[in-house]
């Protein structure tokens, strides 16, 4: 996995591939951002949707505070 540092892309205009980017319910871009993390001694990885980076940071800041295990899932719909 890699993570794209916003600066750089924004200097040489390029944009993310298209699975990395979707609309809201009110047409406003949302990114998807990789996250990363330690348990012991490996690295373990995330991905949350986010308006910015600065989203994405407030996001993760939200989630050291409140985040919990909703439970296991078994299968995933397409709509």
């Amino acid at each position: 996995m890699s993570v794209i540092s916003f600066d750089k892309l924004r200097e040489t205009r390029e944009r993310p591939d298209a699975q990395f980017v979707r609309k809201d319910e009110d047409g406003q871009a949302i990114y998807l951002f990789a996250l990363e993390y330690t348990m012991g001694p490996s690295v373990w990885a995330a991905k949350i949707w986010a308006y910015s980076f600065e989203d994405a940071e407030m996001r993760v800041k939200a989630m050291r505070e409140s985040l919990t295990v909703c439970g296991q899932l078994h299968a995933s719909i397409r709509g």
